[in-house]
């Protein structure tokens, strides 16, 4: 027999922006053994007959699918592993059904390696199509969610990268215990997976049944391949009803069942009542809204957010209507000739830095084929130069911090060979996986769908009226009508009644293009530090931006043209000298203005009714801690997607995909603090703390 081998045993150290690798010793038959646990990630005999008859049919999978009303069904695991059950049950579903999504929501908190997920995979050549797919896909090591679209989006995997319950717990509405079942999506089927409970005790808790089972409702169904007591036991109390059935293979035994009621939590009247003394938990001021799936919805503005947000209820099967002031699509802040898939990493995990991390992910997923096309943009990386040799040892930290298919640090000739020139910094931070994309040929993409419709003109006003939310023209002339709406409009969005309050701020940014020359072309990658250079597209590069605020001209000025040249040449030097000497008179380029926010965080999620807040929360003002057992008052069916800075490109598309999971009532895909920190009714909160409303 021969010898086992290991893989990944030179894998950096987890941190907290980065988790720890599964280490897998191959067998003899080439079979996976997770190493940490001593265990094995599916059968010897047949993973596939062992996936089939433990979580599809005591599932009751596929016959429920044909007496589901739904557009979409959720199943979620509690160990991704080597994505074995996930592969077999999208396949089933592609098999079995013509229409509809089938979302897959899977924790795992030591995952395999991209090669190590593709050698396991390999033992199933009926799955290879999916396989690869998921493979391309795969996202690195860092905590967090990170979606994945498949057979185009008719497969959706959510990866909730870090521990089963911490991950399973960010997905409720509120952790408020009195809000604990209140606007939570539903599973409709749970695959409780992992190593054996002797062999992986923490994954196999209490805890993680409570959760599970505040995320299910009735109807909601499991199985497990163990019938340990101590997991029976620890379900019945969670609210399931549990069944010990015949086991798979030499497994004797196993256990499904289905969920019966829920627990409720043991309260009384006087606990929701306000008060002013100090809570455990904060207001659920955050707490989405409950809705149904729509038939149509209004998108008001015609960027990065508005189109992002059509496409994403498009996909749906929504009915949009884009409604754009403008005859073309990215005509204001998303208009640049060239857009910077831009990273902006931190050793500190603050929610901005989370929440930028994670949005570029997803970003970087979801423009790869805007990246591949010469049309609209290239996948030639990013790289990032420290602004002095002072910044090196930060470089290095964050090399160390993050895994090497996200960010490297690059020196001498490699880093000269990356950016096709030479640099005189001798290092930097180059991202593989990013690029440049035409903002405006991107948005004329994203509409080209048979569920969205456009129209020109500039809404003056939206009013609710008979569950319809009717948007109005400046002469008054009825415009559109949906029970959704999704204001989308840049630093407009706060133009209409019900958006006053937000502390939207308008800077000015000019880009300047820089007509190609021949050592220019050279150039094979985007250079960031002060500012950007991107290489040359159509014979032109991109320069870029200056910082204006407190400005509202969108004149063209020469002096802009100079600052962006000054910026360039401090951060690359080298890069300046490719163009010669340059008279910024003569530069054309183009003005406008980013939206921002107080925290540099976008907004987006239901808008609130502020008048609402501010009486419901009241006691906030004498105590930041008060017991305020009250869901935030919203406007019914009116959304967000805003505030995104110079961030557009990459903070849009997740916010997006986060409006469109809460409309439809879908897993998010974000975790429950982050969705707090882009919530638009967060500032009103901030100033009832500080006293400012």
């Amino acid at each position: 027999m021969a010898a086992a081998t290991a893989t990944d045993l030179s894998m950096p150290e987890p941190t907290a922006d980065m988790l720890q690798r599964a280490t897998i010793n191959w067998d003899a038959e080439g079979q996976p053994h997770a190493t940490a646990f001593d265990d094995r990630y599916f059968s010897r005999t047949s993973g596939l007959s062992e996936a089939r008859h433990v979580f599809l049919h005591h599932n009751g999978l596929p016959q429920r699918w044909t007496i589901s009303t739904r557009p979409f069904f959720t199943i979620g695991e509690t160990g991704f592993g080597t994505g074995l059950n996930f592969l077999t049950v999208a396949s089933l579903w592609l098999d079995q059904n013509s229409s509809g999504t089938l979302h897959f929501v899977s924790a795992e908190k030591y995952p395999l390696s991209r090669s190590d997920l593709q050698q396991a995979l390999s033992l199933w050549p009926t799955l290879s199509e999916l396989a690869k797919a998921l493979v391309e896909q795969y996202p690195p090591p860092i905590p967090g969610i990170h979606r994945l679209y498949l057979a185009n989006n008719r497969i959706v995997l959510t990866l909730l990268y870090g521990d089963a319950n911490t991950m399973f717990a960010s997905l409720p509405g509120s952790d408020h215990p009195l809000f604990s079942s209140r606007n939570n999506p539903v599973v409709d089927a749970w695959f409780l997976d992992g190593f054996a409970p002797a062999k992986n005790p923490q994954m196999w808790t209490d805890d993680l049944f409570q959760t599970l089972a505040r995320l299910s409702g009735p109807g909601t169904t499991f199985s497990t391949f163990t019938a340990a007591g101590s997991v029976r036991r620890g379900l019945q109390a969670a609210g399931f009803e549990v069944q010990k059935v015949s086991g798979f293979g030499q497994k004797l035994h196993m256990l499904c069942g289905h969920m019966a009621e829920s627990i409720a939590p043991d309260v009384s009247d006087m606990d929701w009542q306000p008060a002013s003394h100090n809570a455990e938990f904060q207001p659920p001021w955050y707490l989405p809204p409950q809705l149904s799936p729509p038939s149509s919805a209004l998108v008001i503005g015609g960027g990065i957010a508005g189109c992002t947000t059509a496409r994403s209820l498009a996909d749906r099967g929504i009915s949009v209507t884009l409604i754009e002031q403008h005859p073309q699509l990215a005509s204001e802040g998303s208009g640049n000739p060239q857009a910077i898939l831009y990273p902006k990493l931190s050793g500190q995990r603050s929610p901005l830095s989370r929440f930028g991390l994670m949005a570029l992910l997803h970003a970087s997923r979801y423009h790869q084929s805007f990246l591949g096309e010469e049309a609209t943009g290239s996948p030639c990386g990013v790289l990032v130069l420290p602004k002095g040799q002072h910044e090196l040892p930060l470089f290095e930290e964050l090399a160390r911090q993050y895994p090497a298919e996200l960010v490297a640090l690059v020196t001498g000739s490699q880093l000269n060979d990356i950016a096709g020139i030479p640099l005189g910094i001798g290092a930097g931070l180059f991202f593989p996986q990013l690029g440049w994309i035409k903002p405006a040929a991107v948005c004329r993409a994203l509409t080209d769908h048979p569920l969205i419709h456009r129209q020109t003109t500039a809404i003056a006003t939206l009013h609710h009226e008979q569950h319809q939310w009717r948007a109005y023209d400046q002469h008054g002339t009825l415009t559109a009508t949906a029970p959704v709406a999704v204001i989308a409009s840049g630093t407009g969005s706060a133009a209409f009644t019900q958006t006053a309050h937000l502390p939207l701020k308008p800077i000015r940014g000019q880009i300047s293009c820089l007509p190609a020359t021949a050592d220019s072309t050279q150039l094979k990658t985007v250079i960031c530090g002060e500012g950007y250079l991107a290489p040359a597209s159509d014979g032109i590069h991109t320069l870029g931006a200056t910082y204006n605020i407190g400005e509202i001209a969108t004149t063209l000025r020469a002096q802009d043209h100079r600052d962006n040249l000054a910026q360039l040449q401090q951060t690359a030097p080298e890069a300046a000298a490719l163009f010669g000497p340059v008279d910024a008179n003569l530069l054309d380029g183009r003005a406008a203005f980013r939206c921002t926010t107080p925290d540099y965080l976008p907004i987006a999620g239901p808008a609130p009714i502020a008048e609402q807040y501010r009486l419901d929360y009241a006691l906030l003002r004498k105590n930041a801690r008060a017991h305020i057992p009250v869901a935030g008052a919203c406007w019914p069916g009116l959304y967000l997607n805003c505030g995104h800075g110079s961030r557009g490109m990459s903070y849009a598309p997740l916010c997006a995909e986060l409006l469109a999971s809460q409309i439809c009532g879908e897993v998010s895909p974000l975790e429950q603090d982050l969705r707090q920190a882009i919530h638009p009714g967060r500032f009103i909160i901030r100033d009832m703390k500080r006293g400012k409303q």
